[in-house]
């Protein structure tokens, strides 16, 4: 293939240049996007390859594999990259975060769910940054929201692990007591050792200013579990304490 002019297109013409040659003509990294097609549902999508390869483990992989280019999929309607079980409102939030960035909020002011979309798929996908800020963007909204139980839900399904503790706690001072139906989310591991915390609540707490030990009350809602969470739970805060250290740590370096 020769480009206008008779220059000769590189052999790999994604090949970073190591010198520069007047008669080599190569694709620029930044702004020359190969665009895949893929369908989600009953839906055709065709976006830019190069944002899913950079940001994603599982479709760095997948694209790395050999393919016989007559049957390669994702290059033409007729043979698209089908990807199964997933719903394309969800598939479409994560579109937007990817192709919008930082102006995803601007674009369509997304809400708690269209971030929880966002969570599930890049978590599935390995999406790491953009992963961190879904997580970043639903923790206030999570706590906001009041829903303890789902918080823990979610933390547990998409291994996030800083929101257990939290979750955890607020479900402790939530007033309500456990329900019948939220059993089966949390496990009956998880309801028998919740009952253990909730039921440390005393209903007092001592006086700091105090030299003889006054007690004034105090309530649900601003008592401190923090102690007898950390020891019921202490296996799985003590896991989920490392693997976020080292997550953390992962996302740092791919930063950089």
């Amino acid at each position: 293939m020769t480009p206008c002019g008779g220059q000769q297109l590189a052999s790999d013409p994604y090949e970073p240049e190591t010198q520069e040659d007047p008669n080599i003509v190569r694709r620029d990294y930044r702004f020359y996007s190969d665009h895949i097609v893929i369908q989600v549902e009953n839906r055709l999508y065709k976006v830019p390859k190069r944002k899913f390869v950079d940001g994603s483990e599982v479709f760095r992989d997948m694209f790395a594999l050999p393919t016989d280019s007559t049957t390669v999929e994702g290059q033409t309607d007729e043979r698209p990259i089908v990807l199964e079980n997933i719903k394309k409102d969800e598939f479409q939030q994560l579109l937007h975060a990817i192709l919008y960035g930082p102006s995803y909020e601007e674009q369509k002011e997304p809400t708690m769910e269209d971030w929880i979309s966002v969570l599930k798929l890049t978590a599935m996908w390995q999406f790491t940054k953009l992963r961190r800020v879904a997580i970043d963007k639903l923790t206030p909204l999570l706590k906001a929201a009041d829903i303890p139980v789902r918080w823990l839900g979610l933390a547990r399904q998409y291994d996030v692990h800083e929101w257990l503790f939290p979750a955890l706690h607020a479900l402790a001072r939530r007033v309500q007591p456990i329900q019948l139906e939220e059993v089966e989310s949390l496990g009956i591991a998880t309801v028998i050792k919740m009952a253990e915390v909730r039921e440390s609540f005393v209903g007092w707490t001592r006086s700091p200013n105090d030299s003889f030990h006054a007690h004034v009350p105090t309530v649900r809602l601003q008592y401190d579990f923090t102690t007898i969470i950390r020891r019921v739970f202490q296996d799985e805060l003590k896991d989920s304490w490392v693997t976020d250290l080292i997550s953390r740590r992962r996302t740092i370096w791919d930063s950089q």
